[in-house]
């Protein structure tokens, strides 16, 4: 099975992409489980529930909707939409501004973590854009025979 040059960048950026989405899918899961006081604090030595508190209602607005966006990218991405360019450049936007209001949290050490996490998003927003413009997405994917 001989695998295309578009087959390749569409799954390369749909691993890329879906990076964002499982990391910030994790976060949500954690907010969650805090929220609904389910969090098994006896299992991490991490303060889930300090660091949950600590975040201010605009942080909170600007990580839930990177969330949505996030989400919202994969699934376009998948469905092969050429809006999905747009979703992810919002969930860009939306990290960069809920990584950059963390910088003084005392729960999160900005370590590479943060640098690492802008560089993948950077990526996968570049390649998002260059299957776009290739006209990779918006056409269907080809049928097995």
């Amino acid at each position: 099975m001989k695998i295309t040059r578009a087959a390749a960048l569409y799954w390369g950026t749909v691993l890329l992409c879906g990076y964002g989405a499982f990391t910030y899918g994790r976060w949500a899961v954690l907010e969650l489980l805090v929220r609904t006081r389910t969090w098994p604090s006896q299992w991490f030595s991490f303060d889930a529930y300090g660091y949950v508190a600590s975040m201010s209602v605009a942080q909170e607005v600007v990580f839930w909707i990177a969330v949505i966006l996030a989400v919202a990218a994969l699934v376009m991405l998948l469905r092969r939409s050429k809006w999905s360019a747009f979703a992810y450049g919002g969930f860009f936007l939306a990290s960069l501004v809920d990584w950059l209001m963390l910088v003084g949290n005392p729960f999160i050490s900005m370590g590479m973590n943060g640098y690492l996490g802008v560089t993948v998003n950077v990526i996968a927003l570049s390649a998002v854009v260059m299957i776009t413009v290739l006209g990779v997405l918006g056409t269907p994917p080809p049928r097995r025979s």
